[in-house]
This record gives C-alpha cells, sequence and structure tokens, in this order.
C-alpha cells in the first residue's frame, strides 16, 4: 500500500514539475511585486503583541506622515535619533519607556496658539512659546501645554482653545520626554520610515516576555487600539521573504531545499491567514513565520531569493496554505490527522521510503517516572496513581503513523482520551504524534547455552497464549504460575514537528537525490502549480 501512494506522490510530482519547467520566469515576465503588511503590534486570535509605547531608533532620523493604502505620503521629516511613540495620554517616561500615568510629566491638556497649512511653520511658532506642533485633519496646529483643562487653565491661557486627548491620538516626545508632535488626524493612519531609507530599529515583545531589538525597513504604520499601539510594517513581497530566510532556514540547507522554502516563505503572506484582521501575516513563528526584519539577513540566501523571484505555491491557482516542520519521520501527516477538519486536498500524506534514520528519538521512563511526567503535563494532571496505561487507538486514516486517537488511564479508574495528532503531541509533550508504545520488565532466562542472562521481556507466555504488555497494570501469571508485570515504558518515535507539509529533512533527501526545488514542491503538496505573483 505505501509503494502505491508513493508511486502516486511521485507521479504527481512530475506531473507538476513537466508543467513548473514551462512556467514563465521573473526573467520574461513583468512582476508588480506585491506589498505585504505585517502584523507587528497586533490582536489576532491566540495573539497580542499591542504595546503602550515604542521607542523607535533610526540613525538618520524620520520621514513622518501618513499611508494611502499601502503608500507613503511624506509631511515633514525628523532629524532626532530616537523617538517614543504612546497613545494621547498623560504618562510617565522611564527608562525610555513610557505607562499611563494621571501626573506624569507627559501632558494631554494644551492651548493652541495658531493654525497652519505648513508643518514648518507651526514649528516656528510653537518654539517661541516652547510648545510643539500638533498634525490635525487639514493641516497642523501649534501647541503650549497646559497643566489640565480646568477654568483655571483656561482663563491663564488667555481664553484660547484648550485641546484634551484625542481618542485614537498619537503623541511622539524625545527619550528626555519632551514632546516632539502630536497626531490627531484620526481620519488616516500616521506612518513613519527612516529618512534616506535607513532602517528603524524597534523593540518586539517575544513570546517569553524579553524585549528584542531589530532593524526593520519599509514603511511603519501606527494607530490606537484600546489604548495601546496598533502597528503594521508594510513592505515589498521580496524584501519580507529575504528577512523570513535569514531566520527560518539559514544557510546550512542544499540549494534546491532553500529554493522551494523561498517559494513557501514568499507564499504565506500570499494566503493572507490575517486578513480579517487587516494584516496578511504576523511575527508569531507558531502561527505564521519568523520575522526579525533584517537580521542575519544575508546575500546567499538573498541571491536565493531572487533566482525564484515572484514565485508562488498555488492550489487551482489560489496561495496554498503552507505548512513546514523539520522532518516527518519517513511520511507527512494529514491535515485532518494534525487538526480534524476538512481534507485539504494538497495535505495528504506522501511517503519517503528510503528516509534516513537521523531524526528517529526515544524516551524510557521507569513507572514512578511515567507518571510523574504524565502528571506534570497539563493534560494528564487529573491521574492519581501510576498504573498508568497509555494506548493507541486510531492512527492518520491516509496512512501514516501519526497517532490521532490517544488514550491514557490508571488504575483508579480515571481515564482521559486524546484526539488529533497535535493536541497528541501538546498533550504528551514528544517530538512529534509519530511513536509508538513498549512496556517492559527484565528477567532471569536460562538460555540455550545454560547461561542465566537478564533479557527485556515485551510480553508473556500465558496458558491463554502470548500476551503482550499494554500497560503498567497489566500483571500476567506465566505457565510456572509466577506474576509478572512492567516497569519500563519506552516511547520510540520519529520526526519532529507536527509532520505536515513540507519537511526540512525529507526535502535535503530528495535534493541530494538530485531532483530540483520544483519537484520538492510537487512532491510535499500534491496537485499544486507554481505561478507568479502580481498579476
Amino acid at each position: 500500500m505505501r509503494s502505491v501512494k508513493r508511486l502516486v506522490s511521485l507521479a504527481l510530482a512530475i506531473v507538476f514539475c513537466a508543467g513548473a519547467a514551462i512556467m514563465p520566469t521573473a526573467k520574461n515576465v513583468e512582476y508588480n511585486e506585491p506589498d505585504v503588511r505585517i502584523g507587528m503590534y497586533v490582536s489576532a486570535p491566540l495573539l497580542d503583541t499591542r504595546t503602550f509605547s515604542s521607542n523607535n531608533k533610526s540613525a538618520n532620523g524620520f520621514d513622518i506622515g501618513y499611508t494611502e493604502g499601502d503608500s507613503f505620503v511624506k509631511l515633514f521629516s525628523l532629524s532626532d535619533s530616537s523617538i517614543i511613540l504612546l497613545p494621547q495620554v498623560n504618562a510617565s517616561l522611564s527608562n525610555g519607556k513610557a505607562t499611563p500615568d494621571n501626573a506624569g510629566s507627559i501632558g494631554s491638556y494644551s492651548a493652541v496658539i495658531g493654525s497652519f497649512s505648513s508643518y514648518s511653520a507651526a514649528l516656528s511658532s510653537a518654539k517661541s512659546k516652547n510648545g510643539f506642533v500638533a498634525v490635525v485633519k487639514g493641516g497642523f496646529e501649534s501647541r503650549a501645554f497646559l497643566s489640565n483643562s480646568s477654568d483655571e487653565a483656561k482663563k491663564a491661557s488667555g481664553g484660547r482653545t484648550v485641546a484634551s486627548p484625542v481618542s485614537g491620538g498619537i503623541t511622539v516626545v524625545d527619550e528626555s520626554g519632551r514632546v516632539i508632535f502630536s497626531y490627531e488626524d484620526t481620519t488616516r493612519p500616521l506612518a513613519l520610515r527612516g529618512h534616506n531609507g535607513h532602517s528603524v530599529n524597534i523593540p518586539m515583545r517575544h513570546r517569553s516576555g524579553s524585549i528584542n531589538h531589530y532593524d526593520y525597513s519599509g514603511i511603519f504604520e501606527y494607530s490606537v487600539s484600546d489604548g495601546r499601539l496598533w502597528m503594521e510594517n508594510i513592505l515589498g513581497l521580496e524584501d519580507y521573504t529575504k528577512c523570513v530566510m535569514a531566520n527560518e532556514i539559514g544557510t546550512n540547507y542544499s540549494v534546491e531545499t532553500r529554493k522551494a522554502f523561498a517559494v513557501l516563505a514568499r507564499t504565506v503572506p500570499l494566503y493572507s491567514k490575517h486578513q480579517k484582521q487587516g494584516f496578511d501575516v504576523c511575527t508569531n513563528s507558531a502561527c505564521c513565520q519568523v520575522y526579525h526584519g533584517l537580521y542575519r539577513m544575508n546575500d546567499e540566501n538573498n541571491a536565493i531569493v531572487d533566482a525564484t523571484r515572484g514565485l508562488f505555491c498555488a492550489y487551482n491557482g489560489a496561495p496554498i496554505m503552507v505548512l513546514y516542520h523539520n522532518s516527518n519521520g519517513g511520511a507527512s501527516c494529514s491535515s485532518v490527522a494534525a487538526w480534524g477538519g476538512d481534507e485539504v486536498p494538497y495535505l495528504t500524506t506522501v511517503f519517503q521510503e528510503e528516509y534516513e534514520d537521523g531524526d528517529r528519538w526515544s524516551r524510557v521512563y521507569s513507572k514512578t517516572e511515567f507518571f510523574k511526567y504524565l502528571k506534570s503535563r497539563n493534560s494528564f494532571s487529573g491521574l492519581t496513581d501510576d498504573d498508568i496505561s497509555m494506548k493507541i487507538l486510531a492512527k492518520d486514516p491516509y496512512g501514516s503513523s501519526y497517532i490521532t486517537v490517544l488514550s491514557v488511564s490508571d488504575g483508579s479508574g480515571n481515564s482521559i482520551t486524546v484526539e488529533t495528532s497535535e493536541d497528541i503531541r501538546s498533550a504528551c509533550g514528544f517530538n512529534s504524534a509519530n511513536f509508538t508504545l513498549e512496556y517492559s520488565t527484565e528477567l532471569e532466562v536460562l538460555t540455550a547455552e545454560g547461561r542465566v542472562e537478564k533479557r527485556k521481556v515485551t510480553g508473556i507466555l500465558t496458558e491463554d497464549g502470548y500476551k503482550p504488555f499494554e500497560g503498567f497494570g497489566d500483571g500476567y501469571m506465566t505457565t510456572q504460575g509466577v506474576e509478572i508485570t512492567p516497569d519500563t515504558v519506552t516511547v520510540n518515535g520519529q520526526g519532529a514537528g507536527h509532520g505536515v507539509g513540507f519537511s526540512a529533512t525529507g526535502s535535503e533527501k530528495l535534493s541530494k537525490d538530485g531532483y530540483s526545488y520544483k519537484y520538492i514542491l510537487g512532491f510535499f503538496f500534491n496537485g499544486t502549480t507554481l505561478e507568479m505573483a502580481g498579476k
């Protein structure tokens, strides 16, 4: 059966390659490169990276403006190499980070000195009052700060209009807390970029909670959502792909594997998983792809991206849902087995029988260790004694060895069933859900040579025939009337990750066998074709 499925996979891949080989490339087809919207400070299902303030740095200063679609419209430039953005509220500043504070040094109430059609004129007026510039709908205002919006403050300002905090407004200050300008035209998003094409260093919160600073290129669009900053990075598709290549795959893989990966990395934002949230792709690697801007970018991978310029992986003409992982253990897992739901035609199981053994793994537990380990996992915390029986009840219906139904019970009658391979991998904390279980014990046996040796046994010959151990609660009587129970379980597994779609290790095997990146993509994603973006 496996050989038949492999032949089908190979046949489909050959059909793919035949079509892909005559596909137009960037060298002879006009390529209208699309832009990518990368959600950096955003909120989406299982994702919230918004922040109250952002300390941005650019050695050559900033261009400030707004966006029309994905285009940047410049209003003015700043020479400051470091600016801090925050919602327009009272706040305090410490170590380059702002926090909401009604008594803070950054105020929200200001008196309007005058209205102007240019930033330079408003700035000149504001400087005369030690004030700042506000960007408002239709132009600019020069402002002077007040301590609050009370009648006394209004009177002290000579009866001029007092501007209170604007819902959705953004204040921009320097590292001393001096207000540089406020942005109050909420009809169009505030945007900035590094002056003269310089990169911008932006703080990003890692999933662990730590803050990392990376250099990014492109346009940065800001708005306010629930009192926190929402920010998207707008970048050309090819530059985005080069950024992803630098951190997702590096340079240790073959050229053909990296070409295949470049096509897939380019496909992810075109699929636009986060379209409902208003952007194409996020920075969470568990959700989309690793995006650390220019970090680790190198000429070698950039050339590989250029060699596949514009190409993406499609099914029926539309970008596919890209899934990739390190190793599948010899047969990819279907999306149905991994997450349930309806069949995705290009995410079923494919086989590589000549797969190498380098990604096999094993864990050995004693009875007590296995109980303690499972007890520490949230899914199995309800277990109460160490007579554990973990049983495999079902596997991938498409023929891979990934487990889809796993039962765990103890001697007290507690029983937990986990379904779908990804829930099983998460519940167990193993490298993958592609594993077998072997319960065993050591017995002294008399060898044919007359020696007594300890041997590992995984079952017992009873009066009713051979009985394999299926859990620590299994105790069988031998034909000599001795009860034997297992005291060790070995978990033998293959692969790493969810096992769905593209396998980096499997791709390397195909590459070493002389296959091109086009063949590799067709092999792992049956029925797909290469298409040109930007048509």
